[in-house]
Formats: structure tokens, sequence, C-alpha cells
């Protein structure tokens, strides 16, 4: 398994073009398609375009890529308000015109088997993504820290329980986060101060 990560818009947040065997999946497609296209060879399906959550710094090229690939779209339903599936007010300037598929606790699509991890606390319907030894962790987990809950669709209390799920997660996992420099889940739960225990959110 082959993974591109691309910091992409203002925020800089990571977007992961996975390739395996001539399959691709895009992970958190923040913005500008052209960069993100330009790492997919014309050799290489797009089977699939997967959403950590729904803020628009994580989705904000699933439109004109879905248009592209013709691929499916799987976000967790939590979040699909955030892009305006279930509210007349978008929290975005353009929300998604394509059609997005409920998450269930794994995704399989050709070349690529998921199990999804229910994190909710950044938003109501943040997961991480668990694909063999890789962890896609969105705005759950970083190096060092944790994402905000002090926005309007977070809750503290359900990221301190999603904090426990990974603590409590056996195994090793390269993760790699929605935002800023890779890391180890056994690096995090030895340093990050949200996940060892010493600071208090």
């Amino acid at each position: 398994m082959k993974i591109s990560i691309l910091p992409v818009g203002m925020y800089q947040e990571n977007t992961y073009v996975i390739h395996q065997e001539g399959h691709t999946v895009i992970v958190d497609p923040g913005g500008h398609p052209e960069i993100i296209s330009a790492y997919i060879d014309t050799q290489q399906k797009v089977e699939a375009i997967v959403l950590t959550h729904g803020h628009q710094d994580h989705v904000s090229a699933v439109d004109p890529l879905v248009k592209q690939y013709g691929c499916p779209v799987f976000l967790h339903p939590g979040d699909f308000d955030l892009v305006g599936k279930n509210s007349s007010e978008h929290a975005f300037s353009t929300p998604l015109q394509c059609t997005i598929t409920p998450m269930g606790s794994v995704i399989d699509v050709p070349g690529f088997h998921f199990e999804v991890l229910e994190t909710p606390g950044h938003t109501l319907g943040s997961v991480c993504l668990v694909c063999e030894n890789v962890m896609f962790s969105g705005d759950t987990l970083f190096a060092g820290s944790i994402g905000r809950t002090d926005l309007a669709d977070s809750d503290p209390n359900k990221m301190k329980d999603s904090l426990k799920r990974l603590l409590d997660m056996d195994g090793e996992y390269h993760v790699l986060p929605g935002h800023g420099p890779s890391t180890t889940l056994q690096k995090e739960k030895q340093t990050n101060p949200y996940l060892n225990g010493y600071y208090r959110f």
C-alpha cells in the first residue's frame, strides 16, 4: 500500500491518496482537486472517497473529484448536517451535491478494507479509519494534541470517551492525522498529554 500525503488549503489539511494494485481511495480531499488528481495515475481506478468528518477543510474538493471519477463518498451520518444533507442551513458556502453513503462498521471497496472507529468529539460524526496497520485519525488525534472541542458541533465529553477507545486499543498503528505530522499510536499513548492522563480538558 502506497500513501501520498498532500497538505492542502488554508489550514494545510492532510489529504491522503492511497494506492494499491490498481485501486485508489482518497481520504479527506480538503481542496485543490487538481493537485489531488495529479497524484492519481490514469491506470488507477478511484474506488471511493472516504471522509473522517464533515468540516469544510476536509471535504471542499469532494464534488469536483466525484464529477471526475464517478466514485462513491462515505461519511458518518452524524455529520450529514455539516454537509447540508439534512438541513436547509448549510455550514459551507458551497454545499456538497454528491450522493453520500452512510458508513457502517467497515468499508469494503475493491483493494481496500477499512475498519470504521466511531470517535465523536471534534464533530458528532468523527471517525478514525483503520486500514492494515495505518490509522487515519482525522481531527480526533494529532501528534501531541487532539482536535478542537470548543466548536458548535463539538462535544468534549464524547471526545474523552473516544480518546479512551484509542488508548485501549492493542497493536501498533501508524497514525496519519488530519493536520500536522504523522505519528504512531504507541508514541501518542506515551507522550500525548490528552492520552496519557496528565491533561484534563
